[in-house]
């Protein structure tokens, strides 16, 4: 999919901030990066992000080292820094803290800048693929293929997902 888009074989591309450095290295100048907006004029964004599925076994060996990495990544300002310049993503953590700086005009400012509003906004929301193992490649991605292709409805979209949830619940 990315290797198509940077080919000039799409208008939109639905992927995450993980891709920006992509981006930014393949299409300098050329690409942009937005939230959708909400369902009336000035509606807060709400996009999926994955702000909260880091967890510490209840069985973890050192639990308390695993609490502190965790809040380290997300609130050192060094370990910050390198999330942004080697991850090429936002840092996470709460909203109010200052985001590492990314040079104007790239897909990665853009998505720092949209990831500080979603937090601002309380709109991250988990990731759908959490949901089961296997949904995102089983469902989510070709169902939406079809849907943006014009070959499924929104309803149908819905349902097929759903379906597809139920059924990898059952096993």
């Amino acid at each position: 999919m990315m290797g198509q888009f940077q080919k000039g074989g799409g208008l939109f591309m639905f992927n995450g901030d993980w891709e920006s450095a992509n981006l930014d290295k393949g299409m300098p100048g050329n690409v942009g990066f937005f939230l959708f907006p909400g369902e009336s004029a000035g509606a807060k964004h709400v996009a999926m992000s994955a702000p909260n599925t880091f967890g510490v076994g209840a069985k973890a060996k050192n639990p308390d080292a695993a609490a502190f990495f965790l809040n380290w990544v997300h609130t050192n300002d060094k370990a910050r820094e390198i999330t942004v310049k080697l991850g090429g993503s936002s840092p996470g953590g709460p909203p109010d803290l200052t985001v590492p700086p990314a040079a104007e005009g790239t897909v990665l400012s853009e998505t720092l800048k949209a990831s500080q509003q979603l937090g601002a906004e309380n709109g991250a929301v988990d990731f759908t693929a959490n949901a089961t193992g296997a949904i995102f490649a089983s469902a989510i991605t070709p169902e939406m293929q079809k849907l943006v292709a014009g070959q499924q409805t929104p309803e149908g979209y819905v349902k097929a997902v759903q379906t597809e949830y139920e059924k990898e619940l059952s096993q």
